[in-house]
């Protein structure tokens, strides 16, 4: 596959958030402040242990690279979404599966999992819309 071939392998989730900001806090790590300079060792390697926190990873119940993780808002719906799908039968399952109250919508690239499983089902939070581009050319 050249090096410039815009399609790649991921699984899309739909999510019901309040806010933009309320989304952002599930997609993303979340990180507490670094203690200061005078914080022992112990305080340190505590703040190491539970940092970062990360909503999306423990619903999942998976280790993600958080580099191939992206927030979609639901007025990026469907432009932006359909132009990451290569197949029309994929695009017509999309707006099949889209519920008109999704928010917003979270898509996690194959490579995000580093070959664990993949997610195959929904959580409290998320709906999982499936895997797109599995079968590419």
């Amino acid at each position: 596959m050249p090096e410039h071939y815009p399609y790649f392998t991921f699984h899309l989730f739909a999510a019901r958030f309040a806010s933009h900001a309320e989304a952002e806090l599930f997609a993303f790590e979340q990180w507490e402040a670094e203690p200061g300079p005078e914080a022992s060792a112990a305080q340190y390697q505590a703040w190491e242990d539970h940092n970062p926190t990360w909503r999306l990873a423990q619903e999942l119940e998976r280790h993600l690279d958080s580099d191939f993780i992206e927030l979609l808002p639901r007025e990026e719906h469907p432009h932006y979404m359909e132009s990451l799908i290569h197949s029309d039968v994929e695009r017509q399952r999309l707006h099949s599966q889209v519920a008109s109250d999704h928010s917003h919508f979270i898509l996690v690239a194959s490579a995000a999992l580093d070959d664990q499983p993949p997610p195959r089902q929904g959580t409290k939070t998320l709906d999982y819309l499936g895997v797109f581009n599995r079968s590419l050319p």
